[in-house]
């Protein structure tokens, strides 16, 4: 749904550059090599599988993963790679050729055994030795060390995944003004020349003559916290952008979820046929 909104032309999923995108929007030039997503994760050996955990499962400090990092830069220099430690625990793999390789998405992998989803290909057997190589290297770190003392997550593998290189195609213009913290919607921004802002609070942080996205990151992970959520939204959001719309201030919004596209204007205001949602299933639709 990202890549429609901003216009980019890619149908499938698997076939957008993530990694390019994500480094973009944390700062780096990504317009040359392959870039890949390097993250760090808690791999758990359990009888015959390996299970995976991703960032969401532990919390890690920016100076354990920049020393994790500096003990595994060796590997890295050996097979030529570079590595690239970004703003908000980003981490990047660039890589002057591609790769023949498929990589499993994170969200695939998360919470599941790895090995369904090693790396798949010519150049898989180079890549799962660097992956095991890795493993090995950050098992014997003292930020691991002194994180099992603290009875923490330790921290002991990377995933690769999101590779691709980025179009260098100009891309469409779509936004005048894009407001978030998300590292792969601000290189989205990047990329088609919106200006980038921090996080707006509320609707009268928003300049109504420009075109703009917003991102609302809260977490709806139950139904009491959507509720709570949506009631916030309603406030600080929803109520004063269509008094906007009715005063004819405002053409129009349109909400975006990872499920639903919901578009208000003066024109759907005056539909007083269409029946109203009651938030519980606003809540549903949402989530």
């Amino acid at each position: 749904m990202l890549a429609e909104i901003f216009g980019l032309p890619y149908t499938d999923a698997n076939q957008l550059p993530r990694a390019a995108i994500t480094a973009t929007g944390s700062g780096f030039d990504a317009a040359m090599g392959y870039w890949l997503h390097a993250e760090p994760v808690h791999l758990h050996p359990d009888l015959d599988h390996v299970l995976l955990f991703d960032s969401s499962s532990f919390e890690l400090a920016k100076k354990e993963l920049g020393q994790l990092v500096e003990e595994l830069k060796f590997l890295f220099e050996e097979s030529g790679l570079s590595v690239h430690f970004g703003k908000q625990n980003s981490l990047f793999i660039r890589i002057n050729d591609h790769p023949k390789v498929l990589f499993a998405p994170l969200n695939d992998v998360s919470g599941k055994n790895i090995l369904q989803h090693l790396p798949e290909g010519d150049d898989s057997a180079y890549w799962r030795r660097l992956q095991n190589e890795i493993q090995m290297q950050m098992a014997q770190s003292s930020v691991n060390q002194q994180r099992e003392e603290c009875g923490a997550m330790t921290v002991n593998g990377l995933w690769f995944w999101g590779g691709g290189y980025l179009l260098r195609a100009k891309h469409a213009h779509c936004y005048d003004v894009v407001s978030t913290t998300k590292l792969f919607i601000r290189g989205l921004a990047s990329i088609t020349d919106a200006v980038i802002e921090k996080d707006s609070n509320n609707f009268d942080d928003i300049d109504m003559t420009k075109k703009t996205l917003v991102t609302i990151d809260e977490s709806m992970n139950t139904t009491e916290k959507s509720l709570s959520v949506l009631l916030d939204v309603e406030q600080r959001w929803l109520r004063p952008a269509l008094e906007a719309i009715q005063k004819k201030e405002l053409e129009s919004l349109i909400l975006l979820t990872g499920h639903t596209k919901i578009t208000i204007s003066q024109k759907s205001l005056k539909r007083f046929w269409k029946r109203a949602v009651r938030i519980e299933n606003m809540a549903r639709l949402l989530s």
